[in-house]
Parts: C-alpha cells; structure tokens; sequence
C-alpha cells in the first residue's frame, strides 16, 4: 500500500523502490509527522545516522549526501556481490 508519506525533493513519491541521488532531500510529509509509528521511530535512541545521510530529527528531514561505500552500508550479515551478480546474469 503507498500512502504517499514521504516527499523527495519537495514532492511527495509512493514508490516503496524509488532510488534517491546524492543531494537529495527526504522529508516525512507535514500530514503524516504525527503519526505514532514515525514519531516513534524519530525518536528512537537505537537509530544511528551513517555518515553519508544528513539527518534533521525535529524538521523530520534528511539529505543523502553520497553513494555508501559497500562495507558502509548496515546489512546484519556479510553480503557477497557475486552472488547476486551471479543470479541475476541467468
């Protein structure tokens, strides 16, 4: 279901896959800040902020700064490209 909560680059995008670009700005949308489960997650003390993403809890906005390096990016188990490469050139 897209409820259309976030806004890239001051327009609102439903799409669950849509890939932002360094610069980008991503804010939650005026309407939907007071919603429990945002509010909640803003404020959760567990959140870390990589230091490509830019991020202004209170404004409930952020700036993607730059592409991550692979071994930057928060995954909980090893990730293996070629695997992936593999799958996907079948």
């Amino acid at each position: 279901m897209n409820h259309k909560h976030v806004k890239v680059n001051g327009k609102t995008v439903n799409i669950p896959s849509y890939q932002v670009k360094e610069g980008d700005t991503i804010e939650v949308r005026e309407k939907s800040r007071n919603i429990p489960m945002v509010i909640e997650a803003s404020q959760s003390p567990e959140r870390t902020v990589p230091e490509y993403l830019e991020v202004n809890a209170k404004e409930f906005k952020g700036k993607f700064i730059r592409t991550p390096k692979l071994e930057e990016v928060p995954y909980a188990v090893k990730m293996e490209p070629n695997l992936v490469i593999e799958f996907y050139s079948r």
